[in-house]
């Protein structure tokens, strides 16, 4: 039944990318795709791109299209919102309520969601498998890295935690995140293989960092309005 519902589903979402309306090629504002590393300030990164490039900040924005586009509350997508939500998780979640998202159905509305935002442009978006989902040319796609230590220091200053209660924290969103990825894409977490840019805030910066990615920009391929989807499993 499961695999039955999932090519149901990836039928849907080529058959959108099929009827989107085609226009002549031209060029678009540039989107780049932020994934990173917790604690390495991936999404204050992400905020100096957008802010010094003029471009729109999508976050927990793409929560509330999800939900829009579902017809469920924000708080039935932010269960799934890259989180490792087990099956059985799921399946009590269908019984006791209608009010119920699938994991099928939540990669889905995603990978429609971020496919409109790639294709009108001027966007920076953050995480959720948006640089799996968007393929070469369609979005820079940067990872930010920093090491472990300089992460456990930072949120100990941000969140007043203790060291061990630090490196908890990273430990327990990074698998949430890996199995979110693992899941919906078949991707390992932060593989590099999967970026167009590499940046390390500890290295460079928040000025660095941003001037790489204006950097990579001047030389990234043009993006048309005819791009396709890169991946929708």
């Amino acid at each position: 039944m499961a695999r039955s519902i999932e090519a149901i589903v990836e039928e849907q979402a080529k058959r959108w990318q099929l009827e989107r309306p085609q226009r002549p090629d031209a060029a678009r504002r540039p989107v780049v795709t932020v994934a990173r590393q917790y604690g390495a300030r991936g999404t204050d990164v992400a905020r100096r791109i957008a802010q010094d490039l003029e471009l729109d900040l999508l976050d927990r924005e793409i929560i509330h299209r999800i939900a829009e586009s579902s017809h469920l509350s924000e708080r039935v997508v932010s269960s799934l919102d890259e989180k490792n939500r087990e099956m059985l998780t799921d399946w009590l979640a269908a019984v006791a309520s209608r009010d119920y998202l699938s994991p099928a159905e939540y990669r889905y509305h995603l990978t429609r969601i971020v496919g409109a935002i790639a294709h009108k442009g001027g966007a920076v978006i953050i995480g959720r498998g948006a640089n799996l989902i968007l393929g070469p040319g369609q979005a820079l796609r940067l990872l930010v890295v920093a090491p472990l230590e300089s992460r456990v220091r930072y949120l100990m200053q941000r969140d007043s935690l203790s060291d061990r209660e630090a490196r908890r924290q990273i430990q327990v969103v990074e698998s949430d995140r890996r199995a979110f990825l693992l899941k919906y894409f078949h991707s390992e977490y932060a593989n590099p293989a999967d970026f167009d840019l590499v940046v390390n805030t500890e290295a460079l910066g928040m000025d660095g960092c941003v001037s790489c990615v204006r950097a990579a920009l001047t030389v990234f391929p043009a993006r048309s309005s005819n791009d396709t989807l890169h991946r929708t499993a």
